[in-house]
């Protein structure tokens, strides 16, 4: 437990934003942050078995996916980023190529120098351009599967 303080921050934190995201936001966009978190365990059991990443002190080890990132971080940008840009196609991509760059870059130093993971056989050229495929993926679930279903709804 001492050792995992910093996961279980990583988790917890970034969900104080959620009461200023708004219910009707949170609702529009949470088969689609479910999707996308479903996407990212599934590349997690691919980097556990290809050596990708590796995750030091994970929240469940047993798990190859990063729990407190997904549910954490990952969860709650994806929220705001489909609440500030969706629906303006090029100003979320555009937005997703900085957060996906500073999460590949910078924030993957800091992470290492911390001590939370290690890149070990992807680069972070490789990180960042697979991010950024998994945002494109993201948007065109939520355009062509989700918004169409919400429409016959009504």
């Amino acid at each position: 437990m001492k050792k995992k303080w910093k996961m279980y921050l990583l988790l917890i934190l970034p969900w104080f934003s959620a009461a200023k995201l708004g219910k009707l936001s949170f609702l529009l966009y949470l088969p689609t942050i479910i999707f996308s978190n479903l996407v990212i365990a599934l590349i997690s059991e691919l980097s556990r078995e290809l050596k990708w990443w590796i995750v030091k002190n994970p929240i469940f080890p047993k798990f190859a996916t990063d729990i407190s990132f997904v549910f954490g971080p990952f969860t709650m940008i994806n929220f705001w980023i489909f609440k500030l840009t969706y629906k303006r196609f090029w100003l979320y991509l555009l937005t997703n190529i900085g957060a996906d760059y500073l999460f590949a870059y910078p924030l993957t130093t800091l992470a290492e120098k911390l001590g939370v993971y290690k890149m070990v056989r992807m680069s972070r050229k490789q990180l960042f351009f697979l991010s950024i495929a998994v945002a494109i993926l993201n948007y065109l679930f939520q355009a062509k599967l989700i918004d169409p279903l919400r429409k016959k709804s009504y």
